[in-house]
């Protein structure tokens, strides 16, 4: 009996051109449908919900779809994608992935396969030739293989320099980062901060939190620079603070240096990557620790002055400094327990009406209804001129009930 060779299928994505038109508008999906007519994409690599492809603009761009049907995403290494989120390139992109019947998609599969099998083929010493010739002319792949060596490496001090650079290196901007600039930018730097995280599962936590200070030095000055209308470098300041916790979680460095350290990045600097340290460093801090950063926001908070209104009304001129301070404080309240402190410290602020509402509400939500209303009433006769329509409905829910 002979056997007959079962004909071999695939599936590849297809994309809803109703959801596509929504998406882009007419405009886009025009000039994308004149890229697609005009041959200008070839496809790289077909997975199941997945397309890669190369299409021919200015430049040579890079297109990435995922997804199928009417939801889909995509990303591309143009300008346009940066400022629109889905631009011409990945529509013709769209169009040619509706084009493909299931021979193509297998030929594209086919020629992926080719490729490994070749390389897969290959001595190690042929691989290593090729390999070496790329990073020659390309600086990133360069880069990442000295990384990668001093990865493997045991002397800490060469490991901490080579990263270093790398980081320095990565958060360069030489003069002033666009818009259309700063996601390559940051790719860079995420792939830093990827190995950053390698390096902490290598038991080089304390390399890492050396590397962090680094880090955000460079940041700090980097962010004055660059035009982060979308997020991404506050993005990035966020990343690295989940990698800073989970190195001090790996190598628990010492309590009270840390608790200095921490309490200054919450305090001083601009950004929140950092804000409540104290709790979500809690378990790492201990009770030295924690012991020590209220001793240290105490100490600040003695010389915030309290605010009032009115005739003795005190301009607040460090309003960033009197919120995180207060932020710190009133968590420490919470967590003993302590709501005569956490009134306390809300009082220091009775500056508006709105102001002594914040200290009524804390009152009444922890069962003090007659003291809410002491707040409550002293607020409306401190501010009857500039009365606020908040504490006078509060007020009168309290006298009713």
């Amino acid at each position: 009996m002979t056997k007959t060779k079962k004909k071999r299928t695939t599936t590849f994505p297809h994309f809803d051109l109703g959801a596509l038109r929504e998406t882009v508008g007419d405009k886009v999906l025009a000039r994308g449908q004149a890229y697609h007519s005009d041959g200008r994409v070839e496809i790289l690599d077909v997975g199941r919900n997945q397309i890669r492809a190369r299409v021919a603009g200015t430049e040579i761009y890079q297109t990435e779809l995922t997804g199928s049907g009417r939801r889909f995403s995509g990303a591309c290494t143009c300008p346009a994608f940066e400022r629109d989120d889905f631009c011409k390139h990945l529509v013709a992109t769209t169009l040619a992935a509706n084009a493909m019947d299931a021979r193509t998609a297998n030929t594209v599969r086919d020629r992926v396969t080719q490729i490994r099998d070749h390389l897969n083929a290959k001595d190690i010493g042929a691989l290593v030739d090729m390999i070496m010739v790329i990073a020659e002319r390309d600086p990133d792949l360069r880069r990442h293989l000295e990384l990668s060596v001093a990865m493997d490496g045991r002397d800490d001090e060469t490991l901490f320099a080579r990263f270093k650079a790398a980081i320095t290196e990565a958060t360069r901007t030489s003069g002033y980062i666009e818009y259309r600039q700063m996601r390559a930018w940051v790719a860079n730097i995420e792939a830093v901060l990827a190995r950053l995280d390698s390096l902490t599962d290598k038991a080089r936590a304390p390399v890492v939190l050396r590397l962090l200070d680094h880090f955000f030095a460079r940041m700090e000055q980097a962010l004055r620079s660059v035009d982060d209308s979308d997020g991404h470098g506050g993005g990035l300041l966020a990343l690295a603070s989940e990698l800073h916790l989970k190195a001090c979680r790996a190598s628990k460095p010492e309590p009270l240096a840390l608790a200095r350290d921490l309490f200054r990045r919450e305090t001083e600097w601009d950004g929140d990557c950092f804000f409540r340290a104290s709790e979500t460093y809690r378990t790492v801090l201990g009770r030295a620790g924690l012991g020590e950063y209220r001793r240290l926001a105490q100490e600040a908070w003695a010389q915030i002055k309290p605010l009032r209104g009115g005739a003795r009304r005190v301009r607040d001129d460090q309003p960033g400094k009197r919120y995180r301070l207060q932020s710190i404080l009133e968590g420490f309240a919470a967590r003993d327990g302590d709501i005569d402190a956490w009134i306390a410290i809300r009082a220091t602020d009775l500056s508006s009406a709105y102001a002594y509402l914040q200290v009524a509400k804390l009152c009444a939500d922890h069962g003090r209804t007659a003291e809410a209303l002491k707040w409550a009433e002293e607020g409306l006769w401190q501010f009857e001129d500039e009365s606020d329509r908040r504490l006078v409905a509060f007020a009168t829910e309290l006298r009713r009930r």
